[in-house]
C-alpha cells in the first residue's frame, strides 16, 4: 500500500514535515511525505523541498520596533517570505501584544534584502501577524512615506494611521523595476468594518475593545487617502484585511494579487501528482472541527483527493464535529490523544502520539 502523508503543522508541537516523518516511522508501507500549509506559519518549510531554494537570514525590525533575525527563501527570482518571521505574534511576550503599537516594517526590510539577492517575484504569506498597521510599516521600508500635517513621517503602526495627511511615493524602491507580488492568505476579510482587519483580528493581537472603533476609523482614513492617491478603490476586496491590512497594502500600493494559501502551495509541491500515485492519504493539523471546512489544509487535501476518488483520513490533537467532517467526505477522523493530559505534555508528545494513532488505525483497518 502506498500512503501519502500531507499534513499541515501541529502548532507548537510538530512541523508538517515532522508529522509526515512520524507517519513514515509508524508504518511498514511505502510513505511519501509532502508537507503542506495554507499560507500561515510553516508555509516556507512546506515549499522548501519542492522549490529547492536557498535560505537567507537578515536582521530586521521586530513587531515592537526591536530586532529579530528573519529567514526567507529564494528559488530562481522568486522570494518566499513569511510575514510572521518579521512581525509574528509569536515573537512577542504576552505583555507585549498590542496591535495599536506594532509594525510590519520588518516585512518590508525582508523584501528589500531579497531584492538585493536577486528576487524580482515575491510571495508573501500573511498568517500569524501581530500587526494592524494597514501595511504602512512594510511600505515605509520600500520608500513610500506617510506624512502628518507637519510633513513628518508618522510612526508606522496603527497609531500612525489616523495622523496621515499626505502620501509620498517619489522614493518607492520599485518605481522603475519589473517586480510582482503575491499575497498568500486563508481569510477573506475586507479591510474595514465589523468583518474587517481591526474588529475580527485586532482583539487576538492585544487590541483592546475600547480602541476598536477608533482604529477602524483610522484605517478607513488611511484607505481613503490611499485610494485618492492611487485613483482606485481596494478596501472591499476579500482578503485585504489579512495580517492587519498587509493584504491591502500589497494589492493597492504594490499592485499584487491575493491567492488562497493552500491552492498555491499545493500547486507548487505538485500535490495532485502525488495523490494520483497514492492508495490512501493521511492529513491533519493541531485542531480540526467545522472550521476546517472553510478552507483549512485538511479540507483542501480532501477536495483534491476527491478528484481521483482517493480516501482521506484526518488526524489531529483536538477533534470536534466528527459527524460533520465525515459527512464532508473524510473516511475517518481520528484524535491522536488517547488520554487527555496537560497541554504542555500533549504538545511535547505530539509526534509520538501521532505515530501510535496512525499505527493503530492501519492495523485495525487493513
Amino acid at each position: 500500500m502506498k500512503v501519502l502523508a500531507c499534513f499541515d503543522s501541529f502548532k507548537e508541537s510538530m512541523s508538517a514535515k515532522d508529522a509526515g516523518e512520524a507517519v513514515k516511522s509508524a508504518l511498514d508501507d511505502e510513505v511519501e511525505i509532502i508537507p503542506l500549509a495554507d499560507g500561515g506559519e510553516g508555509t516556507l518549510e512546506a515549499l522548501s523541498d519542492g522549490l529547492k531554494g536557498t535560505y537567507y537570514q537578515v536582521e530586521v525590525t521586530s513587531p515592537n520596533f526591536k530586532h529579530v533575525c528573519a529567514r526567507y527563501m529564494i528559488a530562481g527570482d522568486l522570494a518566499v517570505i513569511e510575514c510572521a518571521q518579521a512581525c509574528g505574534l509569536d515573537l512577542l511576550l504576552e505583555n507585549e501584544k498590542n496591535a495599536l503599537l506594532t509594525t510590519s516594517l520588518g516585512v518590508g526590510e525582508m523584501i528589500v534584502d531579497a531584492y538585493h539577492h536577486g528576487a524580482r517575484r515575491f510571495m508573501i504569506t500573511l498568517g500569524g501577524s501581530a500587526t494592524n498597521d494597514g501595511g504602512i510599516g512594510m511600505l515605509s521600508a520600500l520608500g513610500i512615506r506617510f506624512l502628518d500635517e507637519h510633513e513628518q513621517d508618522v510612526i508606522p503602526n496603527a497609531q500612525g494611521l489616523g495622523k496621515i495627511a499626505t502620501i509620498d511615493r517619489n522614493n518607492y524602491l520599485f518605481q522603475n523595476e519589473e517586480v510582482s507580488f503575491i499575497a498568500v492568505c486563508d481569510v477573506e476579510n475586507p479591510l474595514l468594518g465589523n468583518n474587517g482587519a481591526t474588529y475580527v483580528f485586532g482583539p487576538q493581537k492585544g487590541l483592546s475593545k475600547v480602541n476598536l472603533e477608533t482604529v477602524d476609523h483610522a484605517m478607513a482614513h488611511y484607505a481613503s487617502l490611499s485610494e485618492e492617491t492611487l485613483g482606485q478603490s481596494f478596501h472591499d476586496i476579500p482578503g485585504t484585511g489579512a495580517a492587519g491590512g498587509l493584504g491591502y497594502a500589497i494589492v493597492s500600493f504594490l499592485g499584487g494579487r491575493l491567492e488562497k494559501g493552500f491552492e498555491i502551495v499545493s500547486e507548487m509541491v505538485c500535490l495532485d501528482d502525488a495523490i494520483k500515485q497514492a492508495d490512501i492519504i493521511v492529513t491533519g493539523e493541531g485542531s480540526i472541527d467545522r472550521q476546517t471546512l472553510s478552507g483549512k489544509t485538511p479540507y483542501g487535501v480532501l477536495m483534491h483527493a476527491n478528484r481521483y476518488h482517493k480516501p482521506v483520513v484526518v488526524f489531529a490533537g483536538k477533534v470536534k464535529d466528527v459527524h460533520m467532517l465525515k459527512e464532508a467526505g473524510f473516511q475517518d477522523v481520528i484524535c491522536i490523544n488517547e488520554e487527555i493530559k496537560d497541554l504542555a505534555t500533549m504538545l511535547k508528545e505530539g509526534p509520538k502520539s501521532l505515530g501510535k494513532a496512525v499505527r493503530r488505525y492501519f492495523h485495525e483497518n487493513r
